[in-house]
């Protein structure tokens, strides 16, 4: 089975940091890219905790990036 289109379980026993890295391994060097794609992969049900994770994780990334842009 390939794991291209399998979302990353035990995905609720990660901290950030292990998260970030579990992606980045999964996905490439980017972490804000790399949770992004993880956060795509969960999509098909919004309201699934599993998306909810990602996303924020995701949005955390983007908005720690932005910081001092102003």
């Amino acid at each position: 089975m390939s794991m291209d289109n399998v979302v990353i379980e035990d995905w609720y026993a990660l901290s950030e940091a292990e998260a970030i890295e579990m992606a980045i391994d999964r996905h490439g060097k980017d972490g804000t890219t790399s949770v992004a794609y993880c956060a795509l992969e969960a999509w098909g049900d919004r309201s699934d905790p599993k998306y909810h994770f990602w996303f924020g994780l995701f949005l955390k990334l983007v908005q720690r990036e932005h910081v001092g842009w102003a």
